[in-house]
C-alpha cells in the first residue's frame, strides 16, 4: 500500500507533457472546431485570413495574444508548439516561419482587450 501511495505522489510530481494536437483539443475547442471553423460573428474560423496574420509582426503578436491562447495554462513553448501546430494543419501550403518560445514570451503578457476588433483592424492594413 505505502508504495502505491508514493508511486501516486510521484506521478503527481511530475509534469505530463501533452502534444499540440491534445492543447487544441483543451483550450481551443470550446471556441474553434477542429477543423478550425470558428462560431462567427465573433471567433472566425482558420481561413485564409489565419495564414496573412502569421506572415507579418503584429498578426503573430495578435495569433499569440487571443484570450484563448495568451490564458491557456501552457508554457510559452507549449504554445509556440500548438501554434506551429495549427499552422501546420490550417496553413499547409504557407511558408510561414515558426513561432518560438521566446517569440510568444515576448508578446503573451500584453493584453488584448478585444479581439475581433484588434483583427478587424489588422486585416484592413491598419496596423499602427
Amino acid at each position: 500500500m505505502r508504495l502505491v501511495l508514493l508511486t501516486l505522489a510521484t506521478l503527481f510530481l511530475i509534469p505530463l507533457h501533452a502534444d499540440p494536437k491534445s492543447h487544441y483539443m483543451i483550450h481551443c475547442m470550446g471556441c474553434h472546431l477542429m477543423n478550425g471553423q470558428g462560431v462567427p460573428p465573433e471567433v472566425p474560423g482558420f481561413n485564409e485570413e489565419f495564414a496573412l496574420l502569421a506572415q507579418t509582426g503584429v498578426g503573430r503578436s495578435y495569433l499569440v495574444r487571443v484570450p484563448g491562447a495568451s490564458q491557456s495554462p501552457i508554457s510559452d513553448a507549449e504554445l509556440a508548439e500548438l501554434l506551429n501546430w495549427m499552422l501546420d494543419k490550417y496553413a499547409p501550403e504557407q511558408d510561414i516561419t515558426p513561432y518560438t518560445a521566446s517569440e510568444v514570451t515576448r508578446h503573451r503578457t500584453k493584453i488584448l482587450a478585444d479581439p475581433k476588433a484588434e483583427r478587424t483592424r489588422l486585416l484592413a492594413g491598419n496596423t499602427h
